[in-house]
């Protein structure tokens, strides 16, 4: 898609370029620009699709950070916190 998107903006620039009448001109650079955003948002697409991690973690993985977010153990915390707000 993305090569027929580019091969599209590229001919509506040349049609654009070889026209004698203001319409044809007109016609050829709008579908020269929207084909070329095309193109240009298909080729960032692939490359975002490539360097990309997959959205889905192995057990392990998840058992990982499940054991690195609990605490150590409870009593430890107990009656720590932050002091209260002094008046003003």
């Amino acid at each position: 898609m993305r090569w027929i998107l580019t091969a599209a903006a590229l001919l509506g620039f040349l049609i654009a370029v070889v026209s004698h009448s203001p319409g044809l001109l007109g016609f050829g650079v709008l579908v020269g620009l929207f084909c070329g955003l095309g193109a240009a948002f298909a080729f960032i697409d692939l490359q975002i699709q490539a360097s990309s991690r997959s959205e889905y973690m192995s057990p392990g993985e998840l058992d990982a950070i499940k054991a690195a977010l609990k605490p150590a153990s409870s009593d430890t915390n107990s009656g720590r916190g932050l002091p209260p707000p002094t008046p003003q």
